[in-house]
């Protein structure tokens, strides 16, 4: 009787034991399948990681190819009327961009200048070049001296506003409040912050107007100027000068474009005009700015680079400004 119980116990306590590896197992398995599935993911994770910075290295390879073109062709005299395309086959994908003129502008950071202590105060000519712009743009006279005011303010580095200017005063009573950057303008994204600028002046501003990373005008290309962009020639000519005149103008060029600058001042309608030597210097017949957009695509990663170069008077090209971004 003794022995039969003993029995019994010994074979419950083994139907015990067999659940409890069961569940032990069970909870194994179960684990084993979680860190695969992690595992899986990280190894995928980190797979994509590698193809996106790859491919975010070959974007940096195709932007110096893109300095290397800016200078090919200022020295070559390229007029640039159309984007040019860059191509490369690369292991996996491709890398597709265009390099394109974007000489004409007007540097908004050319409205103050630098004194030797290193203080930015407003330069009282790019402020009426400026002015003259925005009314060429069809922006009213008192609202561009308004626009001019504020931009200036936001650059120049005292706290005084100027009339119709603003200053951090103005800012700082804002429902959010920041104050102004007394500093050049990195981008021109930055100009929605500044009192004045909304989204219906960006509309008609922002295709006339740049930023770069000094204080000296933007040099025009009068061999690639648009009839929608005539209010840049208004600007730097001077009072007087009509839109009538600079459409004519531009409709009446060469068609493979002028030679020189000099040729461009002897056109009748600026013949007779007295045009500062200053103001001659800020046209010139060949881009020295130039927009360049990389697109990669290596294997299953997509990047983007969008580039701003400048190539100097001896036809050497430097790296304004680039801005990453990823394709849909």
């Amino acid at each position: 009787m003794t022995g039969g119980l003993a029995t019994f116990r010994f074979k419950g306590e083994t139907g015990a034991a067999l659940v409890t590896v069961l569940l032990i197992v069970s909870v194994m398995a179960i684990g084993a399948v979680v860190t695969f599935e992690a595992l899986g993911y990280s190894i995928k994770r980190s797979s994509a990681q590698r193809q996106f910075d790859q491919a975010s290295l070959y974007a940096l390879g195709g932007e110096q190819l893109a300095v290397a073109a800016a200078e090919s062709l200022y020295n070559e005299g390229a007029q640039l009327n159309e984007p040019r395309p860059v191509s490369f086959e690369i292991e996996g994908g491709r890398i597709n961009g265009l390099i394109a003129d974007a000489s004409n502008c007007f540097n908004v950071n050319s409205l103050v200048q630098r004194r030797e202590n290193g203080k930015y105060v407003a330069n009282t000519g790019n402020v009426q070049h400026y002015r003259r712009l925005l009314g060429a743009a069809g922006i009213s006279d008192r609202q561009a001296d308004q626009l001019a005011a504020t931009l200036v303010d936001w650059i120049d580095s005292d706290s005084r506003p100027a009339p119709s200017g603003a200053e951090d005063y103005d800012y700082g009573a804002l429902e959010r409040p920041y104050r102004t950057a007394n500093t050049l303008v990195a981008d021109i994204s930055e100009l929605h912050l500044i009192k004045g600028y909304d989204a219906g002046v960006m509309s008609i501003v922002a295709p006339l107007v740049c930023a770069s990373d000094t204080t000296m005008p933007s040099v025009i290309n009068i061999n690639t100027l648009t009839v929608d962009e005539a209010a840049l020639l208004i600007g730097l000519v001077g009072e007087g000068f009509s839109l009538e005149n600079a459409i004519e103008l531009i409709l009446s060029r060469p068609g493979k474009g002028y030679d020189n600058v000099a040729d461009f001042w002897r056109e009748p309608v600026l013949a007779t005009r007295e045009v500062e030597q200053s103001v001659r210097r800020q046209t010139s017949v060949k881009p020295q700015r130039f927009i360049s957009r990389i697109r990669v695509k290596h294997f299953d990663a997509t990047s983007s680079l969008n580039s701003i170069i400048q190539v100097d008077d001896t036809g050497v090209g430097r790296l304004l400004s680039h801005q990453r971004g990823v394709l849909p």
